[in-house]
């Protein structure tokens, strides 16, 4: 068996079709909004839903995984006690850890299995990049979530947990954004 790539289009972790090589639509996320309450649903391509994200704006936003009990998503993806390591971990159904290596602005996500090589990542989210304009540019670079054989024995759980990791952290750099402005505006002249 040998790396799959899916692909993010567009290219936005709570409303997005998750494409194979072939094209072919294997999860489907969407986001609503009813009333106070903002929720994301990761679907298989049957429509079956996986999981579903609901937001908060103080405390950690909650999860509910099949057919589990919600939870908060802090209690099923652990950040790190250690400063600035920006690492992320969960463990599978059957008691397997596996840690999200950089998790903070401007890294790559990389997905770690506690029982395999720590130098080789199974599992890894590489962002979008813009096309660069002219006649000899490249054209748009897609986001994609790149998987080893070992993350597609827990495929599942590898695009949820990537794809709850990356609404975070464009959540948190949108505010870090948002207060530069707020500061910046405050000037007087």
């Amino acid at each position: 068996m040998t790396s799959r790539t899916l692909t993010l289009e567009p290219d936005n972790p709570v409303n997005t079709t998750l494409l194979d090589e072939d094209r072919k639509a294997i999860y489907i996320v969407g986001t609503e909004h009813k009333g106070s309450t903002t929720l994301t649903h990761v679907k298989d391509a049957n429509g079956e839903i996986l999981s579903t994200l609901e937001w908060r704006e103080v405390l950690p936003d909650k999860v509910t995984i099949g057919k589990n009990a919600k939870i908060s998503l802090s209690g099923w993806l652990k950040k790190s006690m250690l400063p600035m390591t920006h690492t992320v971990s969960f463990k599978d159904d059957v008691g397997r850890k596996y840690t999200w290596e950089g998790n903070g602005p401007g890294m790559q996500l990389q997905l770690f299995a506690e029982d395999t090589s720590k130098t080789e990542p199974i599992a890894r989210y590489v962002k979008s990049r813009k096309a660069i304009p002219g006649p000899s540019g490249r054209a748009a670079i897609p986001a994609t979530i790149v998987l080893s054989p070992r993350a597609l024995e827990i495929r599942d759980a590898v695009v949820m947990s990537c794809l709850f990791l990356e609404k975070s952290r464009r959540s948190n750099e949108n505010s870090t954004v948002n207060r530069a402005d707020a500061l910046d505006s405050g000037t007087v002249m």
